[in-house]
């Protein structure tokens, strides 16, 4: 798939109503946008979601990339003027890798094509990015001021995932799954994307969030499908992956925290037979029963090595987060120094391509 370049759009973007560019603070050059829309057969919403973001953002690109639909979907997209893409692997996951790896601007609106999302709420969710203010902004459905219309099994799955992810990270987070999302360049091109399902969206708040990205979260109101569209999550199916993803990064990014916990349930098992054979030896001075002494002996024993292997990549993690700290900042440093030698340009440029490379 040939890289397509936001040098495309000269103009940024304008606020419908206003007729004034979006300007950032450091600047009067109107940044560059770029709406990704990841589709499979949403025929019946996708073009109502291009023409919406078109009066939002009328001087935007908007690109949908198409996930191996078998309706009208790519038609009626290019009807609207959109530009469509394609990923053959099929997963809502392997589509965000592409979008971002494919795609140059200097902000990206991430949104699902069912037509859920509000499109008058992009501005507002913009200004954060726009200002330097945050590097990823989440359209939270879940905030208290939002009005959304969920369903009570999608509610309650949201809020068991939470529920996890704030235990398991200490995150302060309302909604990390929504499918609503601004993004800078710096956070599109350098955070490392393995997901390939429904479980990206797990995966892109915990690693921005445990990567030192500024992530803000502001109300969105969530709307009910389109009669006649269908929702592609298979609630058990998708729900089992997100957890495992969800544990899987705790291991990755909270060794501690994982390792300690599996090692003190182990010590605590071990106490349970140690103390009956303690006991016992206490009141006859015998061991009458080897085999529950030598069992808990095993948990004491095994509990500790798990506990200390925890530490161990507690400490190598830790070491780890502070060279990507430098990284990230050693990369802002070289892309203000390029950009006052260079004007934007929405191709890769040499900078781009180190920094993907030592992020990698």
């Amino acid at each position: 798939m040939p890289a397509v370049g936001g040098d495309l759009v000269t103009n940024g973007a304008i606020i419908a109503g206003q007729r004034e560019p979006l300007r950032q603070q450091s600047g009067s050059v109107a940044p560059e946008i770029a709406v990704l829309i990841p589709c499979f057969n949403e025929e019946l919403t996708i073009g109502h979601v291009i023409e919406q973001f078109r009066v939002e953002l009328p001087h935007a690109r908007i690109y949908v990339f198409d996930n191996n639909s078998t309706d009208g979907t790519v038609e009626c997209a290019r009807q609207k003027g959109a530009l469509i893409l394609r990923e053959r692997r099929q997963g809502k996951g392997y589509v965000v890798q592409s979008m971002f790896r494919d795609i140059n601007a200097d902000m990206y609106v991430m949104v699902d094509g069912d037509g859920t999302y509000p499109a008058r709420s992009v501005r507002r969710l913009l200004e954060p990015v726009l200002n330097n203010e945050a590097d990823m902004v989440v359209g939270s459905r879940l905030n208290s001021a939002s009005k959304s219309q969920f369903r009570l099994t999608n509610r309650l799955g949201n809020y068991i995932f939470l529920w996890l992810t704030r235990t398991i990270f200490n995150a302060h987070i309302e909604d990390m799954l929504s499918g609503y999302r601004i993004f800078n360049r710096n956070i599109v091109k350098h955070l490392p994307l393995l997901a390939g399902g429904f479980e990206i969206e797990t995966e892109l708040t915990i690693k921005a969030l445990e990567r030192g990205y500024r992530v803000i979260e502001l109300p969105v109101d969530l709307a009910s499908r389109a009669k006649g569209s269908y929702s592609k999550i298979r609630h058990f199916r998708d729900g089992l992956i997100i957890t495992n993803m969800i544990f899987s990064l705790a291991r990755d990014y909270k060794p501690l925290t994982v390792f300690g916990t599996v090692g003190l349930l182990l010590i605590l098992s071990g106490l349970i037979p140690g103390i009956l054979v303690i006991s016992e030896f206490l009141r006859t001075g015998l061991v009458p029963r080897l085999p529950s002494a030598v069992l808990a002996v095993g948990l004491e024993l095994s509990g500790l090595v798990v506990g200390m292997v925890g530490l161990v990549l507690h400490t190598v993690v830790r070491r780890f987060q502070e060279l990507d700290l430098e990284i990230q900042h050693l990369g802002r440093q070289i892309s203000v120094a390029q950009q006052g030698k260079h004007p934007s340009s929405g191709t890769a440029t040499d900078e781009d391509k180190r920094s993907s490379i030592i992020a990698l």
